[in-house]
């Protein structure tokens, strides 16, 4: 189950990201019902397996994702 229950946070973290509606950390943290420190390894994990680099955008207070150079 917990697999299934990574999958399931990993997509919405893309939509959110997708949508620019992440928020910062915390916020995210508290979207996603988990602690800050896991919004952290998903996102790490994303940024391995994804052909785009995630940032947080302090303007739109959200992750965002940039072309790779």
């Amino acid at each position: 189950m917990a697999g299934l229950k990574y999958y399931e946070r990993t997509k919405l973290l893309i939509e959110l990201i997708e949508k620019k509606k992440t928020g910062g950390p915390s916020k995210l943290a508290k979207k996603l019902q988990v602690h800050k420190r896991t919004v952290y390894r998903i996102l790490d994990d994303l940024r391995l397996s994804s052909s785009h680099e995630i940032i947080y955008c302090k303007d739109s207070d959200s992750y965002i994702f940039l072309e790779k150079n």
